[in-house]
Order: structure tokens, then C-alpha cells, then sequence
């Protein structure tokens, strides 16, 4: 009975430092893998193996953010500017970004095509489940120099709400937190009041050079 008793203890001091280790660990997962995302579809496009580029962000009702990249090789892009058309970070399912390769995912009935990347946390063994502090559909574009970066819906200027990052506003960022944590607020995750731990900022320029941030509890710390 000793025995039992002592193992029971040790059990229940025990889960809630693995839970709280799993969830650390699931979304520091996330955070870079859509940091590497960005990064890797700006500099793909700073290379000049795409025109325009785009890091897509999905909200899932009462699942986890699904995150797309998309790419514009410099025929399609020059056929645009061509046409008179001003790059407009454009959210398609498939079509207007040129298709790279056949695959192709379903979402709540939908399926999206032409993508360079696609990273859903709840796909695979881990099943990750985390959000972003995003109601809507949004998206970044990325242009070669700098040039026709845009930044569309949530995540415009208008709507980004600035926050302080090591004493400078700034409105080109994205918070990742638990998905739990974000339901307790309508499915987005808080930008201060109510974020819980583990919880990340990814921070961009219009260049695509990334910087990642930890929450404290109170401040975003470098990473």
C-alpha cells in the first residue's frame, strides 16, 4: 500500500511537468517551423527563383491554424505587371500563384492546390494543436528588393495592432499560442492580457529576415 501510495505521488507531481514540458515543446515546434517558412519563401524570392511570394495564414474553426507559402515564378509575374495589374497578395485556393508541384490538401471540405509549402500542426504523429492571434485569413507577399511587399487582412497595418518588441512598435509580427488558450478568447490568441505560456511571436521586415520572441508573462524576449 506504502508502495502504491508513493507511485500515486509521484505520478501526480510528475504529469503536470510532462504536460506542461509537451506543450513548451509542440508550440516552440510551430513557431519554427512558420518562422522557417517565411524565411525560406522570402529568400527564395531575394534569390530570384520567384518574382512574388506569399506566407498564408488559415484559421480552422476549432482546429489548429493551417499555414501556406506560395510562390510566382518571373513569366506569371511579368505577364502581370504586363497586363497593367499591380501584385495584390491575392488568397486563392489554387490558380493566380503558379502551381509547383501536384500535391494538394483538403481543409473543412476544401481543397487547395498551387502551394509551395503547407504546414498543418495537426497532420502527422504530433498532432500540434495551436493558433494564432488571427480571426481571419491573412497573408504576407514578399517581392524581390523589398519591392510590392504587402501585407494583407489581419495582418495589414490597419489591422495589426502595433506592439512594443524591445522598445520599437511594430505591426509585422504573428503570436503563437496553444490552441486551448486561444479558444478561452474567441479562438484567437491574446496579444498580452490573458496569453499563457508557452506562448511565441515571429517578427519579419519587408526583406523576409525573421527574429523569434518567447512570452515571459509579461514581455516577448529574443530567442
Amino acid at each position: 500500500m506504502v508502495v502504491i501510495s508513493l507511485v500515486a505521488i509521484i505520478s501526480a507531481v510528475a504529469y503536470p511537468n510532462f504536460s506542461s514540458w509537451k506543450k513548451e515543446r509542440e508550440v516552440r515546434s510551430a513557431t519554427e517551423k512558420i518562422a522557417g517558412m517565411i524565411s525560406n519563401v522570402a529568400t527564395q524570392t531575394q534569390r530570384g527563383n520567384f518574382s512574388y511570394s506569399q506566407f498564408w495564414v488559415l484559421p480552422v474553426p476549432n482546429q489548429s491554424t493551417v499555414f501556406f507559402t506560395k510562390g510566382m515564378k518571373k513569366n506569371n509575374f511579368t505577364s502581370l505587371i504586363n497586363s497593367g495589374a499591380t501584385p495584390t497578395c491575392r488568397r486563392v485556393q489554387s490558380g493566380h500563384w503558379d502551381s509547383l508541384n501536384d500535391k494538394k490538401i483538403n481543409i473543412m471540405g476544401t481543397t487547395f492546390r498551387d502551394y509551395y509549402e503547407v504546414y498543418d500542426p495537426e497532420s502527422g504523429i504530433d498532432n500540434i494543436e495551436v493558433a494564432t492571434h488571427l480571426s481571419l485569413d491573412s497573408a504576407i507577399c514578399f517581392g524581390t528588393n523589398g519591392s510590392y511587399y504587402k501585407a494583407v487582412n489581419g495582418l495589414s497595418k490597419g489591422s495589426n495592432t502595433n506592439i512594443n518588441i524591445e522598445g520599437a512598435p511594430t505591426a509585422n509580427y504573428i503570436i503563437i499560442c496553444t490552441l486551448d488558450n486561444a479558444k478561452a478568447f474567441g479562438n484567437k490568441c491574446p496579444r498580452k492580457l490573458g496569453l499563457e505560456r508557452p506562448a511565441y511571436l515571429v517578427k519579419w521586415s519587408r526583406f523576409g529576415n525573421v527574429t523569434k520572441y518567447k512570452w515571459s508573462g509579461s514581455d516577448w524576449n529574443r530567442q
